[in-house]
């Protein structure tokens, strides 16, 4: 088994050396090109002196350079720190100075963003990728091209320390600084080929990315080239043009967040019903869900898998998704600490026949462990409530600079998630909430994932969040954000995808009086639906309608945004 992305690449480039790798709109690109352009951007970098160890930092739009500069640090054994384009301007400079990175990847939007905010005496060798209007920022050094045809690639196999320092990732931060996650070659190996065989990709897969690529979607890209699979690269998501793709393109296979999945379904839906609007194409292996009232599937979807993380999907939305598409779904559970997929809730996992499974993220992934814990590190039998804890080989060696976040981290070779649950007989794995995020109410514990699954299964609601918020007497109440369907499904009919607002979420949008369209619902009915299914204290006390909820730029609800205006000038803040 190979112990490093540098061998994972290299092989990859050589069988599947014809195949096609990556397709943008109007590019694409075979495994030849991406290993002859890797040389070009290795010897480049030699060029400007850089050496194993090195810092690259990446911080540029989804495009094919993302994967190929990728490829090239990996060989040389340098060091890699992608940058969210979705972060903040003054985050990614902190996480470029704590990373020390020497170089920087960059496009021209995104660098000329930046640059105010990198300190000019201490700044990184600036690689820029080619700008469709030719600009360049100041001092910035093209980043090497594809070389010509007739070229012929190094075939040297580089040798690369698997213990050495292969990638910097830093966390999300909603609970203070970001912190700097240090993995090793053989961490990132591993997580690739837990990625190829867990999500599913084949050779020649056709694969639609559209998340970040900085994040999870640049991880399953990766696992993805190592596989031999065909990339199709957008630079956003866009709902309309998803659905496009599915219904034309022939795609198999697709990453996307929970927030995604809702909208793609909600267009899905009614292109379905009416035959696809006219697509081209035909058939593919998939699920065999209906289609919106006509009883059968349309013949031009190939679509076969979408994994989705970051959050959990609503399990009344996952019983519409698997009504629509079949058994499509399949979802990872992990963090920057153990990327991507600690466990896994497989496809025959979604089933609607067993529906307490759909509320689980899944049974531990090959090569990992997974237990609950308490407050000691003491294993808890099946059933018991605690912390979840993974024990895997693509765990994170430290967080750089932080030995008292490593010690507390990392418990006699077991990571400390954060995350709260049980885990049941079977060994299935359900999260009840975030360590931070858990709601104590007149003494009574109130884990928020239940609280919005009973909510989401309101036949009005898309989405909802669950908070506490200050109270005098309880100590916090139960505070529930709400997305009615309504809101969703017009945003979508007048062609406003709220593509960007949407995967970014700088902030949950309200009307002007301070509250989001309602679409008929009231507190009164939610109060109603609530009582069916949860205990007294457990029912959300307070409503608040929105128009859309606000999101980490890594895809998730960002709480810590919603929670900020009740807790303004208390005297005990929340994480």
């Amino acid at each position: 088994m190979f112990t490093t992305p540098a061998e994972i690449y290299e092989h990859s480039f050589r069988i599947h050396s014809a195949l096609t790798a990556i397709r943008e709109d109007d590019r694409e690109f075979t495994y030849r090109d991406l290993w002859l352009w890797s040389d070009a951007v290795m010897e480049q970098l030699r060029q400007h002196g850089a050496s194993t160890g090195d810092v690259v930092g990446m911080f540029a739009g989804n495009r094919a350079e993302w994967l190929v500069v990728e490829s090239a640090v990996a060989r040389m054994g340098l060091v890699r720190t992608p940058a969210n384009y979705m972060s903040a301007l003054e985050t990614v400079a902190y996480q470029l100075a704590y990373a020390k990175a020497a170089f920087l990847v960059t496009d021209y939007d995104l660098g000329a963003a930046l640059l105010p905010y990198l300190d000019p005496d201490d700044r990184p060798v600036l690689l820029q990728v080619e700008d469709p209007a030719g600009r360049m920022l100041p001092d910035a050094i093209p980043l090497a091209p594809l070389p010509p045809g007739g070229t012929e690639p190094d075939r040297t196999e580089h040798s690369v320390d698997p213990e050495s320092r292969a990638g910097i990732y830093f966390t999300g931060g909603t609970t203070g600084r970001p912190k700097a996650v240090s993995h090793s070659a053989r961490s990132v190996a591993a997580a690739l080929y837990i990625q190829m065989i867990e999500a599913e990709i084949r050779p020649g897969e056709r694969m639609l990315i559209m998340t970040p690529l900085a994040h999870a979607g640049g991880s399953l890209a990766a696992a993805a080239i190592g596989r031999g699979a065909n990339v199709r690269v957008l630079d956003s998501f866009d709902a309309h043009r998803t659905v496009d793709l599915l219904l034309h393109d022939r795609i198999t296979w697709t990453f996307m967040v929970p927030t995604m999945i809702y909208r793609v379904l909600d267009l899905l839906d009614g292109r379905l019903a009416d035959g696809g609007s006219g697509s081209e194409g035909s058939g593919g292996s998939g699920g065999s869900g209906g289609s919106g009232g006509s009883g059968e599937r349309s013949a031009d979807l190939a679509l076969n898998t979408i994994v989705y993380g970051a959050a959990p999907m609503s399990p009344t939305r996952l019983v519409d998704g698997l009504r629509l598409l079949g058994p499509v779904f399949l979802q990872l559970f992990g963090q920057t600490e153990a990327p991507q997929f600690c466990t896994r809730l497989s496809k025959l996992d979604h089933d609607p026949n067993r529906p307490e499974l759909l509320s689980s993220c899944g049974n531990a992934t090959l090569f990992t462990d997974v237990a609950v814990t308490d407050d000691t590190g003491a294993h808890l039998p099946p059933g018991e409530f605690g912390e979840i804890t993974v024990r895997t080989p693509f765990a994170l060696t430290e967080y750089i600079g932080n030995p008292d976040a490593t010690a507390e981290t990392f418990w006699d070779g077991w990571v400390r998630t954060g995350d709260m649950g049980i885990i049941d007989d079977a060994g299935y794995v359900f999260l009840k909430d975030r360590k931070n995020d858990m709601i104590i109410s007149g003494g009574f514990n109130v884990y928020s994932r239940e609280v919005e699954d009973a909510l989401s299964s309101h036949p009005l609601v898309a989405q909802v969040a669950v908070i506490g918020v200050p109270h005098p007497d309880w100590g916090e109440a139960v505070h529930a954000v709400v997305v009615t369907r309504g809101v969703g499904a017009d945003d979508d009919e007048d062609g406003s995808s709220a593509d960007g607002d949407e995967v970014r979420g700088d902030g949950a949008d309200r009307d002007d009086d301070g509250s989001g369209d309602t679409d008929g619902l009231t507190d009164e009915a939610l109060k109603d639906h609530a009582s069916i299914g949860l205990a007294r204290y457990a029912r959300p006390k307070s409503f608040e309608f929105v128009d859309s909820l606000p999101l980490t730029p890594f895809g998730k609800i960002d709480k810590k945004a919603l929670r900020a205006p009740h807790w303004e000038g208390a005297a005990r803040q929340i994480g």
